[in-house]
């Protein structure tokens, strides 16, 4: 997962005077990746109908070499959602994934930060993303029939609540929608969100717990609707009956 344009900004600190560009690069990124894993995942559907497909380390490769600042700050954490996303998308043949390393002390790829020559560890925003989606999640897939062009969303249910991971794709505007679960009554829920105004907001040792997510209660309704602020990663839970 490498920079496409010639002129790219995903090198050194260049995004720092161009975030908006940047950006846009790391949703093409992505574009790229989600053909990738289709082109693959025929290729595997056609060798065995039940081998699944295991992605690992699945990061972005930006220069210097795993060691990219962009990676501690919020640029990148609407990238990781929808990779994530794309990874349950493809859930009947995708059945284990990740968006990052495990841990280190310098390589910004990793999921987990650890200080040297010591200190409290801390997540990444992707590690933040991957914890969050981990927590909010349903054991079987949904299909999503509609949704706003800037929203990037994967669903899932166990028992009598449906989840939503949800990324909003436009760096600047805000996304409103109403919410319904088709044959099912939305009694409740809550959303859990990470969307710090600044997308250049970067974590660190001082700051361990500036991605934590946020969370909100669902307002009450059969068809409650929820703003999702520009550039924020959420997770919905809703409770659902028939």
């Amino acid at each position: 997962q490498t920079p496409l344009r010639p002129d790219t900004v995903l090198k050194d600190r260049r995004y720092q005077q161009a975030p908006e560009q940047a950006w846009e690069e790391l949703l093409e990124i992505s574009k790229r990746a989600e053909a990738r894993l289709e082109e693959f995942a025929q290729v595997v559907a056609s060798a065995s109908p039940r081998m699944g497909i295991a992605i690992t380390e699945g990061h972005l490769s930006l220069w210097p070499h795993n060691a990219n600042p962009i990676l501690y700050e919020w640029l990148t954490g609407v990238f990781h959602a929808r990779a994530m996303n794309m990874y349950q998308r493809h859930g009947a043949r995708v059945k284990i994934a990740t968006a990052a390393d495990f841990c280190g002390t310098r390589w910004t790829v990793n999921a987990v930060m650890i200080p040297v020559p010591g200190g409290n560890s801390y997540l990444m925003p992707v590690g933040s993303v991957m914890r969050l989606f981990k927590r909010h999640n349903g054991k079987q897939g949904v299909a999503v029939k509609a949704a706003p062009p800037d929203l990037d969303i994967a669903a899932s249910r166990s028992g009598d609540r449906v989840f939503l991971h949800v990324a909003n794709l436009s760096y600047s505007r805000a996304c409103e929608v109403s919410l319904a679960v088709q044959g099912m009554q939305i009694t409740g829920g809550r959303v859990f969100q990470i969307g710090p105004e600044n997308p250049l907001a970067h974590v660190s040792e001082t700051e361990p717990d500036i991605f934590a997510p946020v969370e909100k209660p669902l307002p009450a309704g059969p068809a409650p609707t929820w703003h999702f602020p520009a550039a924020s990663v959420s997770a919905v839970e809703l409770e659902v009956k028939a």
